[in-house]
């Protein structure tokens, strides 16, 4: 199958990894099948801390041995960590690296498999959209959601990205490297419009931005979503699943077992392409309520203090 090159149409591509061998293999296998056999595919590595236990360490070097190996290939160009910089710092300087070189990037965490028609897919809407400042995220993952009967689009329209298989412009970057690197997790969550307009993007967003301030998590998605909030942005989600999680065994480092969303198993064809963007309410509701959060835990966030929640969240960790 003779497929022509992402790189001509200025498309790169890339892998963040750390320390799951088996998980990886299996992401490069599931996206080389899908791009020209020339094509280069870009890894970036974190390592471990000093402090790491010993299983991590074999686990990192096992992955980076075989790295080492797979960049004496020509279509590949690998980038090894030297020290633990953890999954934000390597998203973001990965990031950083692809949008010097290309205008548009598609990035995969080494948990994600794509399909047949992922690599079209996105670089249809990639190309499609460049220029249109309103459309700022694309995903290969599409989650359980009620459509209109008359739907008959490949795509649908939300206000939240999803990261699973993620797309985007370097005018995109542009944006969220700035509101990132000025984060002010105060200026969210002590401001009522501003609280209320993350709270748009789905409630477990409040939780997530609160965590990400008192350091109990690092998320680096939740900025990335406030980014296309704030400046009013739209993201573009496959009508049926490209690309597909396969790391919630506990081995990544914001999964648990059995926490995975279900995916739409829709029986009809949607193969129209969305020329003209069509948002819908009723569809962007239908995808919020699968980021719901229990009403207690939603009223514990959004009006306690938060030296208050900090001090009962340190408590329910000791407990757990």
């Amino acid at each position: 199958m003779n497929l022509k090159l992402l790189s001509h149409s200025n498309i790169g591509v890339c892998i963040l990894a750390y320390k799951r061998l088996d998980k990886l293999k299996m992401c490069i296998k599931s996206l080389r099948k899908h791009i020209n056999k020339n094509e280069k595919i870009f890894i970036f590595q974190d390592y471990y801390d000093l402090r790491a236990n010993n299983l991590t360490k074999k686990q990192v070097d096992n992955v980076r041995n075989f790295l080492v190996k797979l960049n004496k290939k020509k279509n590949y160009e690998i980038f090894l960590r030297s020290k633990r910089l953890g999954m934000t710092l390597n998203w973001f300087l990965a990031y950083e690296e692809m949008f010097k070189k290309f205008a548009k990037v598609i990035c995969l965490e080494d948990d994600i498999i794509v399909n047949k028609n992922y690599i079209k897919f996105t670089k249809f809407y990639l190309n499609y959209f460049e220029f249109n400042k309103n459309i700022m995220n694309i995903t290969g993952f599409s989650t359980k959601i009620e459509l209109p009967k008359n739907y008959c689009f490949d795509c649908y329209i939300t206000k939240r990205s999803m990261s699973w298989g993620q797309a985007s412009w370097r005018r995109v970057w542009k944006k969220f490297r700035s509101t990132y690197q000025n984060k002010n997790h105060l200026s969210i969550l002590r401001n009522k419009k501003n609280k209320l307009k993350l709270l748009e993007g789905g409630e477990d967003l409040l939780t997530t931005m609160t965590l990400d301030y008192l350091k109990f998590v690092d998320s680096i998605q939740v900025w990335w979503i406030w980014n296309i909030i704030k400046n009013k942005g739209l993201c573009i989600n496959p009508t049926n699943p490209l690309s597909k999680n396969i790391g919630y065994d506990e081995s990544g480092t914001h999964s648990k077992v059995g926490e995975n969303f279900p995916l739409n198993t829709f029986n009809k064809k949607y193969s129209k392409k969305m020329k003209k963007i069509y948002y819908s309410d009723e569809i962007n509701n239908n995808f919020y309520k699968k980021f719901k959060i229990k009403k207690k835990t939603l009223f514990l966030f959004n009006y306690l203090p938060i030296n208050l929640i900090k001090i009962l969240y340190q408590i329910r960790r000791i407990i757990r």
